[in-house]
């Protein structure tokens, strides 16, 4: 049934030396291009079996912010990137476009975390509520359920409370402050669709009785409302609870990237998951698993998944709590976020032609800005001609010497 968890303190040294901080930027470099490739390699096989239109021209539809027709390719600092693609904003089904919003995300629920636990002096705690899922379960009343059954748990006597008799309900007992919770999906081969609630809960103050009497009852509610559903949690799942130590907890437990684990591709070696028998993938692992292996299976699945998370909001804030907590700082849609472009110093310009010469060789998107972050101008040109891609000098790529 629920429990209640403290999660480990965190202790930072600042004793790293010269060497030891040039190792650990080399290796956040090298890492983030991996992760950059992956996700854009994702991306070229959501293309191939998308239902929707935005994230087919995601990446490969040019928006004229450019040229007519033309992409380019941008450095900013030691990183480069394109511009003038169209985005999706999609941060449900684009890999790519998920991993911008999810980061924007986490960080600004970090600061406001940090400005409630810091600042105020408020506690939070991170609470996950699951369900037991079928084979044979549809996605959409899967997620209906998980979703309505959190109404269920904010109304009524016990959480609001009955001012006309005097009677005070746990937001008011707890000191609730709001919530910020995110809405996650996986999938497996046994047990089909696995969507289930993340939610960060802010409290004023923190009496432990009072929080004792909420666990019981968000947990006692939540099976109840689950099993009238045909979805009633098994003993070990249900409503856990555990407490926020840091801030950066909250905003990477609310906005993670559904990337999965990262140890598909290990497991993908197995022979039984060549046959198309998995344990729980989150959706990106869909997607690697059927680029790796070609398993129409995966088709139909991922449909679903598109259709059952459409227009549905993955992350969202109680009302009036961002307000609160960030004040009057600007709050950007998904779609402005993917869009957000950082700007910097224009290397080449691509024109029509070579993309999409570029988007029939699997990869080498990611690889001409890998090429550009290591080898530099002279290399990227290397590269572009030795595929024999047309392109401009960009107006600020670095002159030759002499």
């Amino acid at each position: 049934r629920g429990g209640l968890v403290a999660g480990p303190p965190r202790y930072y040294a600042n004793n790293v030396s010269h060497i030891q901080e040039n190792a650990s930027s080399e290796a956040e470099s090298d890492e983030r291009k991996v992760r950059r490739a992956k996700r854009f390699s994702l991306r070229e096989v959501a293309w191939t079996i998308t239902t929707l239109d935005r994230i087919r021209k995601c990446g490969r539809t040019t928006n004229g912010n450019v040229a007519d027709g033309m992409a380019a390719v941008v450095m900013n600092g030691d990183v480069a990137h394109w511009a003038g693609f169209c985005t999706c904003g999609s941060i449900w089904g684009c890999p790519v476009c998920a991993a911008k919003i999810r980061a924007g995300r986490a960080d600004e629920i970090a600061r406001a975390v940090a400005n409630h636990m810091v600042r105020d002096g408020g506690t939070a705690w991170m609470v996950t509520l699951t369900a037991r899922h079928k084979k044979h379960h549809d996605l959409a009343p899967l997620f209906d359920a998980v979703a309505n059954g959190w109404r269920k748990l904010m109304s009524g006597r016990a959480w609001a409370g009955d001012p006309k008799r005097g009677q005070l309900g746990e937001r008011d007992l707890l000191g609730v402050r709001g919530n910020i919770r995110s809405m996650e999906v996986t999938y497996g081969s046994r047990n089909g669709w696995h969507p289930h609630l993340h939610v960060v809960l802010l409290l004023n103050r923190e009496d432990p009785l009072e929080l004792a009497n909420a666990i019981v009852r968000w947990d006692r509610v939540w099976r109840a409302w689950m099993k009238k559903h045909g979805f009633e949690p098994s003993k070990e799942h249900g409503v856990n609870w555990t407490k926020v130590t840091a801030p950066e907890e909250a905003g990477e437990y609310i906005a993670k990237v559904q990337e999965g684990k990262g140890h598909l591709g290990s497991e993908l070696a197995r022979g039984d998951l060549k046959a198309g028998r998995f344990g729980t993938l989150a959706p990106f692992e869909l997607l690697d698993y059927f680029g790796r292996t070609g398993d129409m299976a995966v088709v139909p699945i991922w449909h679903e998944y598109e259709k059952g998370t459409f227009r549905r909001r993955a992350i969202t804030w109680s009302r009036g709590l961002r307000a609160q907590l960030l004040g009057d700082e600007a709050e950007l849609s998904d779609e402005e976020l993917a869009a957000e472009e950082v700007g910097g110093e224009t290397w080449a310009l691509m024109p029509a032609e070579s993309l999409k010469a570029i988007r029939r060789i699997p990869g080498l998107q990611a690889r001409i800005l890998d090429t550009a972050e290591t080898g530099g101008f002279v290399e990227l040109v290397n590269l572009l001609t030795a595929y024999h891609l047309a392109f401009e000098i960009g107006p600020d790529a670095p002159k030759a010497d002499g």
